[in-house]
């Protein structure tokens, strides 16, 4: 199901549709080659919920899916989906998770999303669009103010939040890192 298409014109004057896509309109090559280069880049994949461990793509579809019924959902899991920002061509520029409740742990770390972005796309605006279309979504699920949690060290992502109207709620400390909570009006 598309949810959102964005035209972008490029430096080769040539016009681009991306569009915000549900977990089962991916293709498995697609896929493969957008964890590859999170692999590539060592860099921990971001959102955690694009993380297959041992099971194959489509076990993995299926376990995602899972997640967005409440009748389905494991103990302890809130309603949750992840979507993906992609080219008209199926290149997978992001993807991002959005939870439709909040335990104390998400609460605390975590929020309603968290995302990443292809690690050779960055820079170049598509967080901003990817979290501002989500961002839709979750108010069309009755959420009216977002959470998000960010560390401090990403000044990427803090940098997103704040533009799209996040505002410092507050911070702590763990692991030596700080996170800093942002809410955001929908």
């Amino acid at each position: 199901m598309l949810i959102f298409v964005i035209m972008l014109e490029n430096t080769e004057s040539r016009v681009r549709t991306i569009k915000l896509v549900e977990i089962k309109e991916l293709d498995e090559l697609s896929y493969i080659t957008y964890i590859s280069a999170w692999k590539n880049s060592n860099e921990t994949l971001c959102p955690s919920s694009c993380d297959m461990g041992t099971l194959g793509f489509t076990e993995w579809q299926k376990r995602e899916q899972s997640l967005q019924n409440e009748a389905t959902l494991p103990q302890g899991f809130v309603r949750a989906e992840t979507l993906f920002l992609v080219e008209d061509n199926g290149y997978i520029l992001g993807a991002i998770n959005l939870r439709y409740a909040m335990t104390e742990d998400l609460l605390r770390y975590g929020g309603h999303l968290s995302f990443g972005i292809r690690p050779e796309e960055r820079k170049k605006g598509y967080g901003f669009i990817m979290v501002k279309l989500a961002l839709n979504r979750l108010r069309m699920n009755g959420i009216l103010k977002a959470l998000v949690t960010v560390k401090r060290s990403n000044k990427a992502a803090k940098n997103t939040v704040k533009k799209i109207g996040g505002l410092l709620e507050n911070a702590y400390e763990e692991n030596g890192q700080v996170i800093d909570r942002y809410w955001i009006a929908l």
